[in-house]
């Protein structure tokens, strides 16, 4: 992988076909937290294009806000299994007493570039993360270590985490080990829809078609499915019929 690339593994329509025909799987097991088939499809191809395999995407990769996220675990794993890393290295800090007061993260890249994050519990206050009953109460060297970890990964390697925010950032409750507590998948809030072409429709009415992603891959392909919505495969209702319509 060269050092600009965001993608580890590039998509194929063996790959897309392969992920839409295991989203059904996904969604019915119930065991991964997605609402649609589509957005089962869009996050496990999102954590193939990062090399994970596809049912490990769903333990790593999480939806907060309506955005794909990635737990602190996920990154640190994503990280050390890049050829890259040239050096980690994470120093816990704590007081007289034991008491964990910060943590400092130095991250390097084989091309030199480095960058050294500190994350304290003053800082944890001033951002209002404290809070009864959370985990910067229950195991604080956990969390102050998992922040630490995340805002050097963001300056010194955002490709290997493919421009993806952590869920931490995000706002999601993470454990121990850096693993989101709860993460689910949320409808985005419709928005007005951008001028477009006078002949594609802009909003569905009751006389057109109601499009699944498996209907559309079936009748048209992968490829072309992707390419019309953008290089990316549809997640939502409203990027599916935007697709459909397109296509028809």
């Amino acid at each position: 992988m060269s050092n600009t690339s965001l993608a580890v593994r590039e998509l194929t329509p063996n790959v897309v076909e392969m992920a839409i025909m295991l989203a059904p799987i996904f969604k019915d097991s119930r065991l991964f937290g997605v609402a649609t088939e589509a957005q089962a499809a869009a996050i496990c191809l999102k954590g193939y294009e990062l090399g994970l395999s596809l049912t490990a995407s769903f333990e790593l990769i999480h939806v907060i806000d309506s955005k794909p996220t990635i737990s602190p675990r996920g990154a640190l794993a994503l990280i050390l299994n890049s050829p890259l890393l040239e050096n980690l290295e994470i120093k816990d800090e704590s007081d007289d007493k034991g008491v964990p007061t910060a943590c400092t993260v130095t991250m390097k890249r084989k091309n030199g570039f480095g960058y050294t994050a500190r994350f304290s519990m003053e800082d944890a206050k001033r951002a209002g993360l404290i809070k009864s009953g959370s985990g910067w109460e229950k195991y604080p060297a956990n969390m102050l270590r998992a922040r630490a970890i995340g805002f050097a990964a963001d300056m010194v390697f955002p490709d290997v985490l493919g421009g993806l925010k952590r869920s931490d950032e995000l706002g999601a409750e993470i454990d121990a080990n850096g693993n989101v507590i709860e993460g689910e998948w949320k409808t985005a809030t419709m928005t007005t829809a951008q001028p477009q072409a006078a002949t594609t429709p802009t909003t569905p009415s009751s006389t057109m078609p109601v499009f699944t992603l498996q209907d559309l891959v079936t009748q048209y392909g992968p490829e072309a499915v992707m390419a019309a919505n953008g290089g990316r495969i549809p997640s939502t209702e409203d990027e599916l019929w935007k697709v459909g319509a397109l296509l028809a």
